[in-house]
């Protein structure tokens, strides 16, 4: 291979690890050989039809540092999508996206009545759960990408951890513990945004409405990782959880 070729190779590969995510291990550890609980926290597992079916947490999406993870199966993913689509993390998100909407009457323009707002946190609530789906079960497996979020943590400042947290958007962590472009988000959302076109207002159809409509989703997405990356601060600050 030239030396060219091979520059640019690494200039690639380390703009897409900047700043990298701690904590991923790729070890072929089975969850029947491992003996320690701690190493298994923040693995998703399939829900067996004898499982008691809790309501999921935005914790079952997240690797806080420290922590070993697995890398999923297939079949985890699919079953961490549907659950993470109704976490109480996403329900919040869905209420704030639409009041907001509603606040100042934007996408989608259903109105400022008591019966639009419905309307319109309908519609947020299935493009949200859409392009969750979309993302976390279709094609984070198809694309052999991590959906979970690796928190950077408090043993970082506070800039470096925004913009790691508002990157994941755009990049995201393979099976194999690479860091990639976030192919599967980037997919699901504009695949969620396209199905907009089938219930949105007339007024919020066509490309250039898509188009906006999959800007605000990753924006929201990345909004969402800045939360998380900060939420057990939050927590600890009022004292609503022992720091760790």
């Amino acid at each position: 291979m030239a030396q060219s070729d091979l520059s640019d190779s690494s200039a690639v590969e380390a703009r897409l690890s900047l700043p990298d995510a701690p904590g991923f291990s790729t070890s072929d550890t089975s969850v029947g050989e491992s003996s320690s609980s701690d190493e298994l926290v923040g693995v998703a597992y399939p829900l067996s039809l004898n499982e008691d079916i809790s309501l999921p947490t935005r914790r079952d999406m997240t690797i806080l540092p420290g922590e070993t993870s697995h890398p999923l199966t297939s079949h985890e993913k699919v079953t961490l999508g549907f659950r993470e689509s109704i976490s109480i993390f996403s329900i919040l998100g869905w209420s704030t996206s639409a009041g907001y909407s509603h606040l100042v009457n934007s996408s989608p323009n259903y109105g400022t009545d008591k019966a639009a707002f419905g309307e319109r946190l309908g519609a947020t609530a299935l493009r949200n759960v859409s392009e969750n789906i979309f993302s976390v079960s279709l094609f984070a497996p198809l694309m052999h990408e991590d959906p979970r979020y690796f928190e950077l943590g408090p043993g970082h400042n506070v800039v470096k951890r925004v913009v790691y947290a508002a990157s994941r958007s755009l990049i995201t962590k393979t099976d194999s513990g690479h860091s990639s472009v976030n192919f599967s988000l980037l997919a699901g959302n504009m695949l969620g945004s396209a199905l907009t076109n089938a219930y949105y207002p007339e007024r919020n159809r066509g490309f250039g409405q898509t188009m906006q409509t999959f800007g605000t989703s990753i924006g929201g997405s990345a909004f969402g990782f800045v939360v998380t990356e900060f939420l057990n601060d939050a927590l600890v600050a009022a004292h609503l959880k022992k720091a760790d």
